[in-house]
């Protein structure tokens, strides 16, 4: 299903005026660029308001009714910043029994990163938190789009003094991390304070925020991840539609994970189960609401790619755990706080949704998930030809496609042809067979470093041995001509061979015997998109041979 009707339903003819902000508001956004960060012009994503919708498209988009809770919501402020969000969260902890806080660790400029967990067990570490699935909500990763961040305070709330607490609680567990980004959101820009993309972090693991977030998840192994960001509603793709042109069109954009090593079934659920039950919540309660894109324009054709299959993509990384992972997006990146109340009101309704089918579908929740872990570690047992990795894949054309977008002169919803290129029907165009184990050299502790944040179980061995592997020998390579989050990324060929090779005690080993696996194999296979050899972590040239090798037999090796 490729697209979804906006239905006005009678609650929403109870509008909240439009904020008005004061001067001193006005102030907490004027302050010039602070040394060293992002300058909006050169933003793909520029910050703060740079477009304002005409009247008779804001006529589309009425504010719902909505109790204003949380500090960006009031209408003297500008957004919430980091000191109102620890009060806020404070407060909630303080007056919730169900509720507690942790700080999983500190930004790039020190600041903290708070996780709030509720429960109505005795705590993480009881069987009985365990025998539940746990949900976990984040947002605010990237600092221009804070209605991510906003919505996981309003959430916040609404667990610990409204109804969908009593819903929901008794049958989950939620963590939510309400901030990843706390330095992008004081400056209001996209990236970190380097600045990096904390989204395109989740593989090479270089930022303490992003690392926060996993060490934060490992606690607790979700079953179900929400990372809620925004998008932008106004570029030149549609500039010939319409007399003034026009501008995206849905209140949410929704994905799941769709890297093609996520579990088929989960892939399969994600969509059948919550997404589905998502839209139709959406519509029920007048926002409209389609699958995730970005968009491309060539000689007035208009091109849809669904968001893509990459590992280093917080929707993937967290899929392939795995969990049902999510995407959401609200339409909000350049127009400052317009539709604001609406924007944080629609990603509610979207992460509500998804905490209430995790409820409703508690038991069958948990074993999916367990069961497509446990599957996973069966695989790593054995060798076989037939259970491949997929390395690369490729999106695949949907004929005869629409997009609903509004007409800027007329405020108008109208629907325009496009191409569509599916991730969800991806098809793989590189793969390996299964290892049953990687084996680094001793040398390499920043590996064993990250792939344990992620989750993996790293072990070394305690003698030294003599091994028949699998080994990779560069055959080609091309590296990119400008960086790409801070890397010239090293695009290689290589072919594999068998050979024996001494190791070292202390060589590290990475069973594949374990619910990451598939995400280890990402990082570690050479020719992977993501990997530490494409970021330049594991430096290769042509033919030399990749110090990654890959055991495949039983793993029987002697580990310390």
């Amino acid at each position: 299903m490729l697209k979804r009707k906006l239905v006005i339903p009678a609650i929403l003819a109870t509008i909240v005026a439009a904020p008005t902000y004061s001067s001193a508001a006005t102030a907490e956004h004027s302050l010039p660029p602070a040394a060293g960060q992002t300058n909006s012009s050169h933003m793909s994503y520029s910050p703060g308001t740079h477009y304002e919708q005409s009247l008779k498209v804001l006529e589309l988009y009425k504010e719902p009714e909505m109790e204003l809770v949380t500090p960006g919501l009031k209408k003297d402020k500008w957004m919430t910043t980091n000191p109102d969000m620890m009060r806020y969260l404070q407060d909630i902890v303080d007056n919730n029994p169900s509720a507690s806080m942790e700080i999983a660790g500190h930004s790039l400029e020190g600041v903290e990163l708070p996780m709030l967990i509720f429960t109505t067990t005795s705590g993480k570490d009881s069987a009985e938190f365990k025998s539940k699935p746990t949900v976990w909500l984040q947002g605010h990763v990237h600092g221009n789009e804070p209605a991510g961040g906003e919505s996981m305070l309003v959430m916040a709330n609404e667990l610990a003094n409204g109804n969908l607490g009593k819903e929901v609680l008794d049958k989950i567990n939620v963590v939510i991390y309400p901030r990843i980004n706390p330095d992008g959101a004081e400056y209001f820009q996209r990236q970190t304070a380097l600045p990096l993309d904390a989204n395109r972090d989740h593989v090479k693991l270089e930022l303490p925020e992003t690392q926060a977030v996993h060490k934060g998840m490992n606690q607790f192994q979700p079953e179900v991840v929400v990372d809620a960001h925004e998008y932008g509603l106004s570029d030149s793709t549609f500039k010939q539609f319409g007399e003034q042109g026009s501008i995206k069109y849905h209140d949410i954009l929704l994905l799941s994970g769709k890297n093609l090593n996520i579990p088929e079934q989960i892939r399969k659920q994600s969509d059948d189960l919550f997404g589905k039950n998502v839209f139709q919540a959406l519509e029920r309660t007048g926002y409209s609401s389609r699958e995730y894109f970005t968009n491309s324009s060539k000689d007035g054709h208009v091109t849809l790619d669904e968001g893509g299959a990459e590992a280093r993509i917080g929707r993937n990384a967290n899929g392939l755990q795995p969990s049902f992972s999510f995407l959401v997006e609200s339409r909000g990146i350049g127009i400052g706080k317009e539709n604001f109340v609406r924007r944080v009101a629609s990603q509610v309704e979207t992460h509500s949704s998804i905490l209430r089918t995790t409820a409703e579908n508690a038991e069958s929740v948990k074993k999916m998930v367990q069961d497509a872990r446990d599957e996973i570690v069966e695989k790593g047992k054995t060798v076989s030809e037939k259970d491949t990795l997929i390395l690369r894949s490729d999106r695949t054309e949907v004929k005869n496609q629409t997009l609903e977008v509004v007409d800027v002169a007329t405020g108008t919803v109208k629907e325009i042809p496009v191409g569509y290129n599916s991730a969800t029907n991806g098809i793989a165009t590189l793969e390996r067979v299964r290892p049953t184990a990687y084996i680094l050299p001793p040398a390499y502790h920043h590996i064993a470093d990250k792939l344990k944040i992620q989750g993996a179980t790293v072990k070394k061995t305690k003698n030294a041995q003599e091994l028949e592997v699998e080994s990779y020998i560069v055959t080609d390579k091309k590296v990119d001509t400008s960086y790409y989050e801070g890397h010239m990324r090293a695009n290689i060929e290589a072919q594999l061979s068998k050979k024996r090779v001494f190791f070292p005690a202390g060589s590290y080993v990475i069973s594949m015997a374990q619910p990451t696996a598939n995400l280890v194999a990402l990082s570690l296979e050479p020719e992977s998109v993501d990997s530490y050899v494409t970021f330049n972590f594991i430096p290769v040239n042509v033919k030399d041979e990749v110090p990654v090798y890959r055991y495949m037999k039983e793993l029987d090796l002697v580990l310390e």
